[in-house]
């Protein structure tokens, strides 16, 4: 009897879970779709849920790629220096669909 050979390489599945928070919501006065990721202090806007998100991600790739930057500046500031951890984790994301895993989108109202 010969013996059972496993494949030379195994498929894995890796799961992450969330790590930064994405809260949508529609503004009635101005019938644009607002976005905050309240984590990292961004907001984003615009006219649909699609673009508001992608406006918001960019804006979180621009903020890392500045972070990075200026990272001395930033981790001295009160405010700003425990955004590292998250930004480290964005900046390692490979692209948009790799970023998005690391958001738990939410939908709330806007209440001003």
């Amino acid at each position: 009897m010969k013996p059972h050979k496993l494949p030379k390489k195994r498929p894995t599945l890796s799961l992450q879970g969330p790590l930064l928070t994405v809260i949508i919501a529609p503004d009635v006065e101005t019938k644009m779709i607002c976005a905050v990721c309240p984590e990292l202090d961004i907001v984003a806007e615009g006219p649909s849920e699609a673009e508001t998100v992608q406006d918001l991600l960019e804006a979180i790739r621009d903020y890392a790629e500045e972070y990075r930057e200026d990272l001395a500046l930033y981790l001295a500031s009160p405010n700003r220096a425990h955004h590292w951890p998250y930004l480290q984790a964005v900046l390692q994301a490979k692209d948009d669909w790799h970023l998005k895993r690391l958001l738990d989108v939410r939908y709330g109202i806007l209440q001003i």
